[in-house]
């Protein structure tokens, strides 16, 4: 089952929505866009707050 995570869902104007297979992967994609499109480096806090909002794809 594909996962997904919005960054609207932890209070970021933003409309990007990443996909992936797992919850690392997942993760690795949403560290990318969160230091490429933010300027935010994920610290292992924010990575465990982000996990805490991930939902199945379409969900």
């Amino acid at each position: 089952m594909a996962l997904e995570f919005r960054c609207q869902d932890v209070g970021i104007a933003c409309r990007n929505v990443a996909k992936a297979e797992t919850t690392d992967q997942l993760v690795a994609a949403v560290a990318a866009h969160a230091k490429a499109k933010h300027g935010v480096e994920l610290n292992q806090t924010l990575i465990d707050y982000a996990v805490t909002k991930v939902r199945p794809a379409g969900g």
